[in-house]
């Protein structure tokens, strides 16, 4: 159904730009909107006739006048555009340190961060970097180790003081530690046919929240072997005690013959096979997962995925949409890890994905799989909304800049505790800069009215209300790229409803006209320009009870 909108264009305090793209015309003592704006913005004209004040009164209203034009003068848009103490707070998500095989160090990472005036900086260097491959039948005997620097090897604990230590160095940035979890690979090929593949370890889980050293050292992950358990395979494991077996019915046949010498030396040599192959198959329980028998789907992740859960942290898919074919090895050995985006459709329960720069081709536009997970959610067909932020993947080097891809915050104040209810409440927009130097747009205001019942939703609530969605979005560009256009998408359940076009800064009050009895829907953005961004969904559910009542 093609729902009518209404909207509603307001000139913002410190820009000239939206007063030509005012459209409708409210009515204010018999002036249109559009006359009045005809005057400088930010400026309140009291129009006040002589014979019906005096001059007493004619001064306090050119104080309140005065006093009004410098408030415009001095605050900026963005420190009023969220009301309850929210305010816009940048951060960098997943910087790599020579902690886990990054080119720079944690100090030198957070340097840069500072310098570039970033406020929140998140660590997520890898849990492990250990892959091992054994030969048949003696894998456990016959094998090759590599491992590389990780926090593993590092030490939980030092690498939680080390980063949180850099907080005293630049105290004016939050520092904060996390990881970026290696919860899987499987080999593909052969070592004796060589075409030996690592296969999927580049597909990882960024992970943050974790209270202390243990929940870091018990995270699973294929660098540190699964649980073992037992399984029917135990009774595999257990074979090589028939050589036990056949080397004691050789022993018993020498005794009954004269000649028994030959048997007694063929029982022998089974005893050191069987004891050999036991020492290989100990403890005779079988892990979780193994690398040896291909890939196992989804289960590897959602196992990390509820560890996490169950500690009180958060998970977000890193870089779903990497392309990684034959381009890496270690060891030399081949690594492809393909695309899996699909994967985000496959878990549950987990925080959220980077959407900047490895999720927009299959995820983040209209209709793809973001909104095929948010639409299942609405339906109530998942048990929770998944939210997109930015990942900077910022370490192995310094050939682009720290602030490529932001995650911005929305905080009452600048804490760890803070910064994790955000990311678990959605409350984030993530930003993307196309180039070092491209204009910075910034989302000031995206929340939506209910507004019979005087009530605000910000970006990852939900609002029940009985009247049509009433959108409130600001955009502003820094003072010198006025003339920086970009377009706004207003995205509804997956469909694209309303795009405009504008620059400069942008006040805009969008009137959706659809309501439908009982149904939850949702609301996003993706505006794009010299940069991008793409907001997290508001949820809207219609309550017919709700627009009776307000009628009345």
């Amino acid at each position: 159904m093609t729902s009518k909108t209404k909207i509603t264009l307001v000139p913002t305090i410190r820009d000239h730009h939206c007063k030509r793209a005012v459209q409708s015309a409210g009515r204010m003592g018999g002036k249109s909107i559009a006359d009045i704006i005809q005057r400088p913005p930010g400026f309140i004209l009291l129009r006040i006739t002589a014979y019906k004040a005096n001059a007493y009164l004619l001064s306090i209203g050119l104080t309140l006048c005065v006093l009004y034009l410098l408030c415009t003068a001095f605050f900026s848009v963005g420190d009023l555009a969220y009301s309850e103490g929210y305010k816009p707070v940048s951060g960098v998500i997943h910087l790599d340190s020579t902690i886990s095989g990054g080119a720079l160090s944690p100090g030198a990472v957070a340097g840069f961060a500072h310098d570039a005036g970033v406020e929140i900086a998140i660590f997520t260097d890898h849990d492990t970097m250990r892959w091992e491959y054994g030969l048949l039948p003696l894998r456990g005997l016959m094998r090759k180790v590599v491992e590389k620097n990780s926090i593993s090897s590092y030490g939980e604990a030092n690498y939680l003081k080390t980063i949180r230590g850099l907080n005293q160095k630049y105290p004016g940035m939050l520092t904060m530690p996390g990881v970026e979890a290696i919860p899987f690979y499987w080999w593909k090929g052969s070592y004796f046919t060589k075409d030996l593949t690592l296969m999927d370890g580049h597909k990882h889980l960024l992970v943050m929240g974790l209270k202390g050293a243990e929940d870091y050292k018990n995270l699973p992950s294929i660098g540190k072997g699964y649980p073992w358990k037992i399984t029917s395979e135990t009774c595999m494991r257990l074979w090589p005690i028939c050589f036990f077996v056949f080397a004691w019915f050789l022993f018993t046949s020498a005794r009954a013959k004269p000649n028994g010498k030959p048997l007694k030396f063929a029982g022998v040599m089974c005893i050191f096979p069987g004891i050999i192959v036991l020492l290989n198959n100990f403890p005779f329980t079988a892990a979780c997962y193994d690398q040896y028998h291909g890939s196992r789907g989804i289960a590897p992740y959602q196992e990390v995925i509820n560890y996490v859960n169950a500690r009180g942290g958060i998970t977000f898919w890193a870089h779903p949409e990497l392309v990684e074919e034959g381009n890496r090895e270690i060891s030399g050995v081949k690594c492809i890890t393909e695309p899996y985006h699909e994967d985000l459709l496959k878990a549950h329960d987990y925080t959220g994905f980077a959407a900047f720069a490895a999720g927009t081709k299959f995820i983040i536009p209209p209709g793809g799989i973001w909104d095929q997970i948010l639409n299942q959610y609405r339906k109530r067909e998942r048990n929770r909304p998944v939210w997109a932020i930015g990942e900077v993947d910022f370490g192995d080097d310094d050939s682009f800049s720290i602030k490529d891809s932001q995650t911005i915050f929305l905080l009452k104040e600048k804490s760890e505790e803070a910064v994790i209810d955000a990311l678990k409440a959605g409350r984030v927009y993530a930003l993307h800069l196309y180039k070092e130097n491209a204009p910075t747009l910034v989302l000031d205001n995206f929340t939506i009215e209910n507004i019979a019942g005087k009530t605000t939703a910000y970006m990852g609530d939900e609002l029940r209300t009985g009247e049509n969605p009433h959108l409130n979005i600001h955009v502003s560009c820094p003072e010198t790229e006025k003339n920086a256009g970009y377009k706004i998408d207003i995205i509804r359940n997956g469909e694209v409803i309303h795009q405009f076009k504008s620059s400069g800064n942008t006040e805009m009050i969008y009137d959706d006209n659809y309501f439908k009895s009982g149904e939850c829907v949702y609301y996003r953005l993706d505006i794009d320009g010299p940069s991008r961004i793409i907001s997290n969904p508001i949820f809207v559910k219609f309550d017919a009870a709700l627009r009776d009542s307000n009628r009345q």
